[in-house]
């Protein structure tokens, strides 16, 4: 009896803890909208686990898809799933954190259970290393090998690349840096390195081809000598373990089921490698949104979230999220707008509940100048309002676009910081140029006298110590006529001293342009993405001449952001009120109440540097992005005119920029179109299309 009663006593617990599992299991499931529901519970709508066919969740901006994917993790665990056999890759370590974290909440509250430990559940990079650690063996890694960081990985490439003996035989080598990196994208891509030469990037370097083959066949064998591997070898040797005849099928068989975040960043090694775990595809669920695939400079390619659905033997299940917790319906409107032109994409159209009666705008100023002014007016105005610093951004498409703004934000003593770059006036080679105008402006200013001479071969950090010194009790232009210098340095003393006489005959700013000149073939030896650094060159030439005088120039470059910031002595718990500047590349991941784009012109927004239409529609999809940032406030400006960027397809600044193709003609009918100037503000209706 006593047993009888003992086993009755079991079955109502276990009764009742399913209960109980089930109706946290639904209360969990309520939180979540109808689509997320779906993507969550598909292939486990009966509450048990199976292998269903391939899942590809198209989440757009701001639509949840972490917590959804973090839900589904937990519901495959829910439904019986072993933690061990399941496979979640992420890009980015913060991005993985924040998914487990969120995967260890949904197991909670769907299940009731203590968090349980996922193995693996990390970036791709991780995940690989665990697997490689454990099969060692089989792709021929001796015990105990270690991974080169990037730093290590150049260092090596550089050893040899030295030894190779083809940086001074063919001259004009691409440097260590550029060598891993060339190395890198080849294989991420999988392509071969003649393909890899082909590209844009990395067409200059076509001439090294066979040296480049010997110096990355001699860094491979240095690698296996040393029993290291770097980076890239951790997905190479994975899809290597992948097809070893007894470890491959252990792994699929290990693997029930392959959950994949951000899935349209991922290259062409990362879905080989998805394809080998999983053949049929079957257990597989990927997570992304074709109208955010902004990587392809790192190998990423759009193409395999868009060809995903046919990749496997059964076509894939796809859901989307549609509805936006983010934005505005207004931005929500115009950012649909914007992608419905895009070529072979998703279409869905995001929508919020967010109700506004506040069209995002589209700002036209006179010029870059101008722009900067009424960008601070506004960032200031926001804040007077009770918006944050820290709840704005200014974002921009590429790094040396900000200058103005910069400058006119020191100006206002307004705390910023930038993401995507050094700021400007703090990069090597602004600095260079600034130090060799500084020291005509002012022979006895040292440090500035040190680092001009510094850049000349022959002539290290002692020697022009020694040299200012002499300096400090002769006059300049004559001194430099007669200075004795080592033997290495006298042509280059020369052209220096040339350029010192004109540039003390030039009027501004045609002096600065002179130095401009002078600087650059030191520009191309010093630095191997010169011609960027030259167009950061060519842009800060051009805001000279906007300066009557050189003494203006310099006073008010003098006038740098950290100095603006330490004075503003913010109180701490302030301390985070900064605004953010930052590169669209950089801002993808956050959001903010109110987002300012700035240079929405052709040249900029798309690059000028787009060859073909598939760069052209990454454009828009960095657009996209820019767009999707901003909760209740988008303001886009478009400057008529523009600085002269040498290199790139910006007018004069005498002559009017054409507007970016992606805002004209549809587009602008979902904005709120102002014309500002520095004495008025001008309104007009837009034609405002609210289906």
């Amino acid at each position: 009896m006593h047993a009888v009663r003992s086993q009755l006593t079991s079955i109502l617990q276990s009764e009742s803890k399913e209960a109980a599992m089930q109706h946290q299991n639904s209360s969990a499931l309520k939180e979540l909208n109808p689509r997320q529901r779906k993507a969550v519970t598909y292939g486990m709508e009966a509450g048990t686990v199976t292998q269903h066919r391939p899942l590809l969740i198209i989440a757009g901006a701001g639509t949840g898809k972490t917590e959804t994917l973090a839900m589904r993790t937990g519901r495959l665990l829910a439904c019986g799933a072993k933690p061990s056999a399941i496979l979640v890759a992420s890009f980015t370590k913060r991005a993985s954190k924040e998914l487990v974290e969120r995967a260890q909440r949904a197991i909670t509250s769907t299940t009731g259970n203590t968090p349980m430990r996922l193995p693996y559940a990390g970036t791709f990079h991780s995940i690989a290393y665990s697997l490689l650690n454990e099969f060692r063996t089989q792709v021929d890694l001796a015990e105990r090998f270690t991974a080169l960081d990037g730093g290590d990985a150049v260092d090596l490439m550089d050893l040899v690349r030295t030894r190779s003996g083809a940086v001074d035989k063919e001259g004009a080598f691409p440097s260590a840096a550029i060598c891993t990196e060339i190395h890198s994208y080849s294989r991420n891509a999988c392509l071969s390195l003649k393909a890899t030469l082909q590209r844009n990037r990395y067409r200059r370097w076509q001439k090294h081809a066979k040296a480049l083959t010997n110096i990355f066949a001699s860094y491979t064998k240095a690698k296996r000598s040393q029993n290291v591997i770097d980076y890239d070898d951790m997905l190479v040797l994975l899809a290597e373990l992948l097809q070893h005849p007894v470890v491959g099928p252990r792994l699929r068989q290990r693997f029930k089921f392959v959950l994949i975040d951000e899935f349209q960043d991922t290259n062409k090694l990362q879905f080989k490698i998805v394809t080998l775990l999983k053949p049929t595809g079957h257990g597989v669920t990927v997570v992304g949104d074709d109208a955010q695939a902004i990587y392809s400079f790192r190998a990423a390619t759009v193409k395999n979230i868009r060809k995903f659905p046919q990749s496997f033997e059964s076509s894939a299940k796809i859901i989307s999220l549609t509805r936006n917790y983010r934005s505005t319906e207004p931005i929500l409107r115009a950012s649909n707008a914007l992608m419905a032109s895009a070529a072979d994409a998703f279409q869905k159209k995001l929508w919020s509940k967010r109700k506004s009666g506040q069209l995002p705008m589209l700002t036209t100023v006179k010029d870059e100048i101008d722009q900067a002014d009424h960008v601070v007016r506004t960032v200031i105005e926001l804040q007077e309002q009770g918006i944050p610093l820290a709840q704005q951004a200014i974002l921009f498409r590429a790094s040396q676009q900000s200058l103005s703004l910069e400058l006119a934000l020191s100006r206002a003593r307004i705390p910023f910081r930038k993401w995507g770059g050094t700021k400007l006036l703090e990069s090597a080679h602004i600095k260079d140029v600034m130090a060799v105008l500084k020291w005509w402006q002012n022979p006895a200013d040292q440090i500035a006298g040190i680092r001009v001479m510094s850049l000349l071969p022959g002539i290290g950090k002692a020697t022009a110590d020694q040299l200012v010194q002499e300096l400090a009790t002769r006059r300049f232009l004559p001194w430099l006529a007669r200075a004795s210098v080592p033997p290495a340095t006298t042509d280059q003393w020369a052209t220096m001293t040339k350029m010192y006489w004109k540039v003390g005959k030039s009027e501004w700013p045609a002096s600065l342009e002179r130095i401009a000149r002078w600087y650059r073939p030191h520009l191309e030896r010093l630095h191997d993405n010169f011609e960027s650094r030259q167009v950061d060159i060519d842009q800060l030439v051009a805001l000279g001449g906007t300066f009557p005088t050189c003494h203006e120039f310099l006073a008010e470059l003098a006038l740098d952001p950290p100095s603006a910031l330490a004075d503003q002595k913010v109180s701490k718990e302030n301390a985070d009120d900064v605004l953010t500047l930052s590169t669209i590349h950089s801002a993808k991941g956050s959001e903010w109440k109110c987002v300012t784009v700035i240079s929405a012109m052709e040249g900029c927004i798309p690059s000028s540097k787009c060859a073909n239409e598939d760069e052209i529609e990454e454009e828009r999809r960095l657009f996209y992005v820019a767009m999707t940032r901003a909760r209740d406030r988008l303001e886009i400006f478009l400057p008529r005119r523009y600085f002269q960027v040498r290199g790139q397809s910006i007018p004069a600044a005498n002559v009017y920029c054409r507007p970016s193709r992606f805002i004209l003609p549809g587009l602008a009918n979902f904005f709120e179109q102002v014309t500002r100037s520095t004495s008025r503000t001008v309104v007009s209706s837009p034609t405002y299309n609210k289906e």
